[in-house]
């Protein structure tokens, strides 16, 4: 009987060999030859499943918004409007190796999207996306829609911060964790006192610098 090909199985192998060469050599470090070599297979194989080198750094770019999406969907927390965003927000902190990996591949696609204008913008929706469903999760716990927009913004720039230090290890990841967590918690707890008053004084800068949103 005919063994049957995963494709989808080896595609994500090449993927994942991608991230590693990326990891250790940056997003200038990609060729088939690396990404083969990494994954153990020919060069052949990799032409076979990418038509060309950035179609698989773009490809890679596509899984690992693909992977976080997924994980986050499979959390247990989605009916708990702040455990889901307390989940959304930390999920990107490093706490493992393998998630230490991911971070570093993803600022390294990042500092490409200064230069490269597909990358900039899939990570721009990607961000915005984030920002989406975060207002939308303040939004379910009863804030209004200014806070809920402006609380949002906020929380993702802490968490994107917050990820960047622990990568570089300026900050414990438990202590970025605790941050997001705590900030989270004043932002559904204080929200007629001082955090409003800053949320909608970022929404209305959000508003003068971004016009027709």
């Amino acid at each position: 009987m005919p063994k049957v090909v995963d494709h989808a199985r080896r595609r994500r192998e090449i993927v994942w060999a991608l991230w590693a060469v990326i990891h250790e050599r940056g997003i200038d470090g990609v060729t088939f030859r690396t990404v083969a070599a990494e994954a153990g297979v020919s060069i052949g194989r990799i032409q076979h499943y990418f038509e060309s080198k950035e179609h698989l750094i773009r490809c890679g770019a596509e899984e690992i918004v693909a992977g976080a999406e997924q994980s986050y969907r499979e959390g247990d927390s989605h009916t708990d409007p702040r455990a889901a965003l307390d989940t959304l927000l930390t999920q990107p902190v490093p706490t493992t190796v393998p998630s230490l990996i991911g971070a570093s591949v993803w600022y390294a696609y990042l500092a490409r999207a200064v230069s490269d204008p597909w990358i900039r913008g899939f990570m721009t929706d990607a961000s915005r996306g984030t920002v989406r469903e975060a207002e939308r999760l303040l939004g379910c716990a009863g804030l209004s829609a200014q806070h809920a927009r402006a609380g949002a913004m906020r929380l993702v720039a802490l968490s994107n911060g917050a990820t960047q230090s622990v990568l570089v290890g300026a900050m414990d990841a438990d202590v970025a964790n605790r941050l997001i967590t705590q900030e989270i918690d004043r932002t559904f707890d204080d929200t007629d006192g001082p955090i409003a008053s800053r949320t909608e004084a970022a929404e209305r800068t959000y508003d003068r610098t971004h016009p027709g949103r």
